[in-house]
Parts: structure tokens; sequence; C-alpha cells
């Protein structure tokens, strides 16, 4: 059985790639065992490794095939890391939020639809773009400035501001419409 997706666009790898792909994949998992705690992880990592691949491998030079699907595989775990550590942290902060709402004897009622409300913005998130994701989740979660945000992802400043911008825009525009076709 192979490790590769089963997927139209395998015919169109060469069968060198195909064949460091094949042999890459044992010290692959066990390279992203160690980074990521998932078993699912590991194989959503591989799937993106192995995309990169068939998207932008054929520029790789035979010789580094192997260190590029490691180094492929370093960032993408990495990139999944930073998004489940920035969930996590909003997650314990609505809860601690919601634990002290509930100590304060807020109408269960609110409570549902706080957790409703609150389910329904994590998810129009997550249907972001990922850099606008970045920019949403360090400032919201992180409370960092837009300048350490620019800094951190190294990009410019308006560009920081730009996408923060048009993520709001988007979220409140995807609400309103939610708001209007959930008649409750």
């Amino acid at each position: 059985m192979s490790d590769f997706p089963d997927s139209n666009a395998e015919s169109d790898l060469s069968q060198p790639w195909r064949e460091v792909f094949e042999a890459s994949v044992p010290g692959l998992r066990a390279f992203l065992s160690g980074r990521l705690s998932q078993p699912s992880d590991v194989d959503d990592c591989l799937q993106v490794v192995f995309v990169k691949m068939v998207e932008r491998g054929g520029d790789v030079a035979p010789a580094a095939r192997r260190s590029w699907l490691f180094r492929v595989a370093a960032n993408e775990s990495a990139r999944m890391w930073r998004s489940k550590a920035s969930t996590d942290k909003m997650l314990e902060r609505q809860g601690a939020e919601l634990g002290l709402r509930e100590a304060a004897g807020i109408d269960p009622t609110e409570q549902v639809i706080l957790r409703e409300t609150t389910e329904k913005l994590s998810q129009a998130v997550a249907r972001l773009p990922e850099t606008w994701q970045q920019v949403v989740r360090l400032r919201i979660n992180e409370n960092l400035t837009f300048q350490q945000i620019a800094e951190q992802l190294g990009i410019p400043l308006g560009t920081a501001l730009t996408q923060m911008r048009r993520a709001l825009e988007r979220l409140r525009t995807e609400i309103d419409e939610q708001s209007k076709s959930d008649p409750s």
C-alpha cells in the first residue's frame, strides 16, 4: 500500500519524486511524531507535505528533494503547532471568562447563546485566509501591537493593519449574514 494519497496529481509526479517521498515517509512520520502530539496531526501534516511537493516540488534539484521534504514538514508542523497554541489560549481565556460569568449568576440561556456565538466566531475566523488568521490571533489572543505583529510575521506595518481591517470586515459581513438567515 502506498503512502501517497489517492489523487489524480499522483500521475503528474515523476517517478524519482515518488521514490523520494515513499522512502522519506517513515523518517518524516518519526520526525513529525516528535513535534506533533496527535497521530491525526502527523497524518494531516504529511498530507500537506505531499500537496506542496505536487504544487512546488518541480523546481527542487534531485539531490535536495529529501531535505526539502523535511524542511516543508518542519515549517508545516510549526505552523500547525502555532495555530493550535493560539486556539488553546483563546479557548482557555473564553472558558475562564465563562466561568466568571457563571459564578456571577448570568442566565443559563445567555450562557448558551454566548457559547454558540463564540463557536460561530471561531468557525468564521478559521475560514479566513491563514495570514489574516495569524494577524487576528496575535492581536486578540496575544494582545500584540500591530508593530509587534508586523515584526513577528515579517510583514510591513501597513500590511498587518490592512489584513486586520479586511479580516474584521469579512467577519462582520459573515456574522451579519448568519444573523439574517438564522431566525432564532
